[in-house]
């Protein structure tokens, strides 16, 4: 594998975001949002020129972050915090339900935000593994 500095919270951070088009700098290590075509020079000559330098990064689908909602809910212990949020996950809307539903529970919403970080940075480090990268 290939060591290569890399912000891992980040990236991890970036498998949420449907919106944008991010690429890991294999030079740099830089994590980059790829702007529209004409606002920055730069990327697109990078673009034109080392296109193999810049590995696209595939953000969680909604199935998949879904998935992690449903995992977390073998954490809650909660019994009113379960029942909401699983009440959640059966709307039409269930992700933002979900999130809406964790405002009633500052501890589960906490152990939510701590299980979601984990769980992102364990599957960046596995996308990471999958391309032969290895942070450092």
């Amino acid at each position: 594998m290939r060591p290569l500095t890399i912000d891992l919270d980040h990236l991890a951070s970036a498998l949420t975001k449907q919106q944008g088009d991010f690429r890991l700098d294999l030079l740099s290590g830089r994590l980059l949002d790829i702007p529209p075509a004409g606002e920055d020079p730069e990327i697109e000559r990078l673009l034109a020129e080392e296109p193999e330098r810049l590995l696209a990064l595939e953000p969680l689908s909604n199935v998949e972050h879904l998935a992690l909602m449903e995992d977390f809910l073998c954490e809650v212990v909660d019994p009113d915090a379960y029942a909401a949020l699983t009440a959640a996950m059966a709307e039409r809307r269930q992700q933002r339900a979900f999130l809406n539903a964790l405002h009633r529970f500052p501890r589960v919403r906490a152990a939510w935000q701590l299980y979601e970080h984990e769980r992102l940075r364990d599957l960046a480090l596995d996308w990471l593994a999958d391309n032969q990268l290895e942070p450092k």
